[in-house]
């Protein structure tokens, strides 16, 4: 693995189509645009490592081009950074999830530990690839978390790692909180409302309703939110 310095964080603790007869309902309401575009945008600078995938951060020169939408991306799209932060490519992809393709949208969020530093990782398909993810889009809900191995001393962390699987068939939104905390000027990053750190959980979810505030646990043991690197969006109509 190419050895960047990266983020300590603390541990706390198909579309089927159907004609339905006169009179029945209509098919439950979900996410209308066939994709949902992740792009997992890592940047390294000032002695830090920090992942961003969403759109909309108050640091804009940071933020990413997730969106849902008709057409899949095919080409990264990622702020240009600024102020001592650059792209590592090696760490950034993009990834189109085709919804038409089954129920659930399984993420994993794999998280990274080596002397005390935290890495997190979303994505299936990043050159780097022993610390790739297994999410999907599937008609089974994963029950097991899927992370690549890591290497040259980096280990899963798995206080901060965790799979949740959305379940998009009766819901229009997929409303992702990205979460980030900071102490003595590192960061961590976090998608994820279910991993065992409770303190460091999210808001993201599935539902009708768009989101419309900022869900994210308090932090703990020195760690606060960074409100400038933390956002949420909803994704759908």
């Amino acid at each position: 693995m190419r050895r960047f310095p990266v983020v300590a964080a603390a541990v706390v603790g198909a579309l089927g189509l159907t004609v339905a007869s006169a009179g029945a309902a209509g098919p439950a309401p979900r996410i209308v645009q066939r994709y949902l575009n992740i792009h997992q945008c890592v940047y390294v600078g000032l002695g830090q490592h920090y992942t961003n995938v969403l759109p909309n951060t108050a640091d804009a020169g940071l933020n990413t081009g997730t969106k849902a939408s008709g057409s899949a991306d095919t080409v990264l799209s990622c702020g240009p950074g600024g102020g001592g932060w650059s792209l590592a490519p090696a760490n950034s992809a993009v990834k189109s999830f085709d919804l038409s393709t089954g129920r659930y949208l399984n993420l994993h969020q794999c998280v990274y530990v080596a002397g005390g530093q935290h890495y997190t990782a979303l994505l299936p398909n990043t050159p780097n690839v022993n610390f790739n993810t297994g999410s999907n889009v599937s008609d089974a809900a994963d029950t097991t978390l899927k992370c690549a191995p890591g290497g040259g001393g980096w280990r899963l962390n798995a206080a901060n790692s965790a799979v949740n699987s959305f379940d998009l068939a009766a819901n229009r939104f997929l409303n992702l909180h990205q979460c980030v905390w900071t102490t003595q000027g590192q960061y961590y990053m976090s998608l994820l409302p279910n991993t065992p750190n409770l303190n460091f959980n999210t808001g993201s979810n599935v539902s009708d309703a768009a989101d419309t505030a900022l869900k994210c646990a308090p932090g703990g043991g020195g760690w606060s939110l960074r409100g400038v690197n933390s956002a949420f969006r909803p994704l759908g109509s």
